[in-house]
C-alpha cells in the first residue's frame, strides 16, 4: 500500500499519523485534529503516504460546501474575495460567478488556521519527500473529483515549503499571495533576552508600558482553563469580536473554549490581566506544543482599559515571560497586524495559496483573477 485515506481520525493515527507530525506543529497535531473535527459541517479526511504503521506523510482535508462556515481563512470562495477587495480588485459578474463555482470545495492542509502544510516523516531524504507529497496532492485531488468536488486548495503554504509548492504549480494550480505569518524566536530565556531583539527606542517604549501597568495595579497570571474562567473570559472575547466585525454569540464562543480545554489539555492556559478588584480586565489563550507557544485567542474589557497598552502586555510581554518559564523558544503569532507585530520583535513569512478548479473555463477565469491579485501594490 502506498497511499490510503479515511475519514476517522483514529484509524489515521493507528496506520501512522503521529509518526509524521513534527513535535511543535500544533495544527496538525492529533488534539487539534480532533478539536477541529467537532467545528466543520462536513467529516474531515485524512490522507497517509507509505505502508500502515510506517507512514511517511500525510495531509489532512476538509470538504466545504456553501453551508459551511464562511471563515474567509478557510473557505476558498470567502478567501478570495477578502484578498480581492483587500488589494483593491473589483471582479465582474462572470468572474465572480467562476468564485462561486469554486464550492463544494476541498481544503488541504488545515482548517480554520492561516497555516497550511503536508507533514512527513523526520529525516526523509529530499528526493523521497517530494514523492511522496506528490503521491498525496494526486490521490487526494483524485478524491476531490471523486466525491463531487468542484476545486481544491492549499491556502497559506510558507513560502520555504518549495516541496508542496513546486508539486502544487506543476499540477496546474493557480498561485497567489496570500498573507505574512509572523513569528517571535527568542534568542535566549528571560524577558532581557527579548529586549534584546528590539532598537533601543522600542526597548524604552516596552519598559515604560510595563511600568504604566503595574503603576495602575494590573496583576498578571497564568491559569488553567476551567469552566469557571471560561465564564469570564466569553463576554471580553464578544467585546474584541464586536470591535473588529465579528458578530459572535456566547454559545459558540463558550463551545470554542469548551473544545480547547477538552482537546488541547494542560497544554492551553490562559494569561490573565486583573485589576486591584479582582475582576478581569483582558486575557490570551496560548496553546504550547512542543518548543512553541501559539498565541490562540485574545479579549479586553475596552471600556476599563482606556489607553493601557493590555494587548501588549498579553500578545507580547507576558507570553514571552511564560515562554521563558517553560522552556518554549518560538511564539506563534499567526497573520495579520503585520506592522505591529514587526514592531515587537516578530519576523515574518510570506504564505502563498494555490487553487485549483476542475471545470477548465471556472479555473481559467479564476486564474485570471488570483494573477492580478499578486500584482497590487498591497503585496509589495
Amino acid at each position: 500500500m502506498t497511499v490510503w485515506m479515511t475519514d476517522s481520525l483514529a484509524e489515521a493515527r493507528d496506520t501512522g499519523w503521529d509518526t509524521v507530525v513534527p513535535s511543535d506543529d500544533l495544527f496538525r497535531s492529533p488534539g487539534w485534529l480532533a478539536l477541529e473535527s467537532e467545528q466543520t459541517n462536513l467529516p474531515p479526511r485524512y490522507y497517509l503516504a507509505g505502508e500502515p504503521g510506517r507512514a511517511e506523510a500525510g495531509l489532512s482535508c476538509y470538504p466545504l460546501d456553501a453551508s459551511s462556515e464562511p471563515w474567509p481563512f478557510m473557505r476558498v470562495d470567502r478567501t478570495v474575495r477578502m484578498l480581492a477587495g483587500a488589494r483593491g480588485v473589483e471582479p465582474d459578474e462572470d468572474t465572480a460567478r467562476a468564485v462561486d463555482a469554486l464550492l463544494p470545495t476541498r481544503l488541504f492542509g488545515g482548517r480554520r488556521v492561516p497555516n497550511t502544510a503536508l507533514v512527513t516523516a523526520p529525516g526523509l531524504a529530499e528526493d523521497r519527500r517530494r514523492h511522496r507529497i506528490a503521491e498525496l496532492v494526486a490521490a487526494a485531488e483524485d478524491d476531490a473529483r471523486a466525491g463531487g468536488g468542484a476545486s481544491s486548495s492549499f491556502l497559506f503554504v510558507a513560502e520555504s515549503d518549495t516541496g508542496l509548492r513546486d508539486v502544487l504549480r506543476e499540477r496546474g494550480y493557480a498561485e497567489f499571495p496570500t498573507a505574512h505569518y509572523s513569528t517571535l524566536r527568542l534568542p535566549e530565556p528571560g524577558f532581557e533576552g527579548y529586549l534584546q531583539l528590539l532598537p533601543s527606542d522600542r526597548r524604552r517604549k516596552v519598559r515604560y508600558e510595563r511600568r504604566r501597568l503595574e503603576a495602575a495595579g494590573v496583576a498578571f497570571r497564568v491559569e488553567p482553563l476551567t469552566p469557571g474562567l471560561t465564564g469570564e473570559l466569553v463576554p471580553l472575547l464578544l467585546k474584541h469580536g464586536s470591535k473588529y466585525g465579528h458578530a459572535y454569540t456566547p454559545e459558540a464562543m463558550t463551545r470554542t473554549l469548551h473544545l480547547h480545554a477538552t482537546h488541547c489539555g494542560a497544554d492551553a492556559e490562559v494569561i490573565t490581566a486583573r485589576s486591584e478588584d479582582g475582576a478581569l480586565r483582558g486575557f490570551s489563550l496560548v496553546v504550547r506544543r512542543g518548543e512553541r507557544l501559539y498565541i490562540r485567542l485574545t479579549g479586553y474589557d475596552y471600556d476599563w482599559q482606556g489607553k493601557l497598552p493590555l494587548y501588549f502586555a498579553l500578545c507580547f510581554y507576558e507570553p514571552v515571560e511564560h515562554a521563558s518559564r517553560i522552556g518554549a523558544t518560538t511564539l506563534d503569532y499567526a497573520v495579520a497586524s503585520e506592522s505591529t507585530k514587526l514592531s515587537r520583535g516578530c519576523t515574518q513569512e510570506r504564505r502563498f495559496g494555490y487553487v485549483k478548479a476542475f471545470d477548465p473555463a471556472t479555473h481559467k477565469t479564476v486564474a485570471h483573477l488570483l494573477a492580478r491579485l499578486g500584482d497590487t501594490p498591497a503585496d509589495r
